[in-house]
């Protein structure tokens, strides 16, 4: 979502501090939804966490309904400016659901099993799905009508970015009588193979394309920074073949352990007082393939640095992709923090010694690992195979795989990340049994 940072003023824009992003300044309330809405013999049901602002609400104002993503909705209350700033202008009542089974919107209790390293299986995330989580978001609209008094003429905009940004679309696409609009900031709805697009292909290097963009002179990075990070995989995996050169990757990059060629030796536990980055990172295509190499899991850990800083590439300062992590609305991004990280690379070359590269890397890692200046190690992702996006990667194996997924980085010639070409339906269909037991649907 191009969403703004906890206290970011933009130029021209001036709010009151009680209207600034916060959740402080919200009511919170959990509204009772039913775990399947489409079924007449399941009768549980859930509490959906709702933040609202009614600070500037009158009477005839809409409803601004932010559709929650794939995390705790306290992240995108925090950093969706937009709604804030418009709020007093448009008279308007704030509203910002949480997804099922994200946050503390938990069917099955806070302890609710996710992903591979967390058992997840289809008795308890069967209903995890966007109908789903489209049908509490158009049951909670009308419920929040009738409790405030509203009437049923009142307008609603939702609002999402990026898969929050999809469901405010297929919100007012299927649900036309609960929502009148829709704003769908960065919203790849049509982005997923087997949709007909004419003179359109699908195409698993798009996403992948624009991140590499993004490190690029087109885009204000340092023109160093793709062959030098592309450089740089090579020497992992040459460093990554002895003993002596995993011992160097774990210096070089602050792990929290020692690199290893096993999965069962993974780097994940932290010396005694040592405060850690939680950077679990999507597979790469060469981690999926081989589980337990170290320098896979490695691969990972970086690859998500550049796809992270290319999603929050923001001209200012913003806390939205670190907040999750840090809980600190102190600790904030630069601003064009993909080319903070590429100015790492000025003045280097692919040809350097092995070890300027890797250093060259760990220094740009740390543009989003140690935004807060005190993570003294990085950690591994315990498998190459596990995402470290928890209960998302059920969504990613269970309805339609997006074409921006990690198993869909398949070249090397169009972005800056992986070293070998392995097919999409292989590692997809490997990465989604390892997690769940099953074959993932396309």
């Amino acid at each position: 979502a191009h969403a703004r940072g906890v206290g970011d003023d933009r130029e021209g824009t001036q709010m009151a501090a009680t209207t600034r992003p916060s959740t402080a300044n919200c009511s919170v309330s959990y509204h009772t939804q039913p775990l399947d809405h489409f079924s007449y013999t399941e009768n549980r049901s859930f509490a959906q966490r709702v933040f609202t602002n009614d600070q500037h609400w009158r009477p005839g104002g809409p409803i601004l309904f932010y559709c929650g993503n794939e995390a705790s909705v306290e992240l995108y209350v925090n950093a969706t400016g937009w709604m804030w700033e418009r709020a007093a202008a448009f008279g308007a009542l704030l509203v910002w659901a949480e997804h099922r089974y994200y946050g503390k919107t938990q069917p099955f209790g806070s302890a609710a099993p996710s992903g591979a390293s967390g058992g997840g299986n289809a008795s308890t995330l069967r209903w995890l799905t966007l109908e789903q989580a489209l049908a509490d978001y158009a049951t909670l609209i009308h419920t929040l009508k009738a409790q405030r008094g509203a009437p049923a003429s009142t307008k609603v905009i939702a609002l999402g970015g990026s898969y929050g940004g999809m469901l405010a679309a297929w919100l007012r696409m299927h649900y036309p009588s609960a929502v009148d609009a829709a704003l769908a900031a960065s919203a790849p709805v049509l982005a997923f193979d087997g949709i007909a697009r004419p003179g359109a292909a699908f195409d698993g290097n798009a996403f992948w394309r624009v991140v590499t963009r993004d490190a690029s002179p087109a885009a204000g990075a340092h023109q160093e920074c793709v062959p030098v990070v592309r450089a740089t995989w090579a020497a992992i995996d040459a460093a990554a073949a002895t003993a002596a050169g995993r011992a160097q990757l774990s210096s070089t990059f602050r792990l929290c352990g020692p690199l290893t060629d096993d999965a069962r030796d993974a780097a994940t536990v932290a010396a005694p007082g040592q405060q850690r980055a939680n950077t679990s990172a999507p597979p790469t295509a060469e981690g999926a393939a081989a589980e337990g190499d170290g320098a896979a899991r490695l691969k990972a850990l970086l690859l998500n640095v550049f796809d992270t800083l290319a999603m929050g590439n923001f001209p200012y300062a913003s806390n939205y992709l670190v907040f999750q992590q840090t809980r600190d609305p102190s600790v904030v991004l630069p601003a064009w923090p993909m080319r903070a990280a590429c100015a790492k690379f000025a003045g280097a070359s692919a040809t350097d010694p092995p070890l300027a590269l890797l250093r060259r890397m760990a220094a740009a890692a740390g543009v989003l690992y140690n935004a807060s200046g005190a993570a003294h190690c990085y950690e591994l992702p315990t498998s190459a195979l596990d995402g470290g996006d928890g209960i998302w990667d059920w969504q990613f194996c269970t309805q339609r795989m997006p074409q921006e997924s990690y198993s869909n980085l398949t070249t090397t010639t169009t972005t800056p990340t992986t070293t070998t070409a392995t097919t999409a339906s292989t590692l997809t269909t490997t990465y989604c049994y390892f997690c769940y037991l099953l074959l993932p649907t396309t």
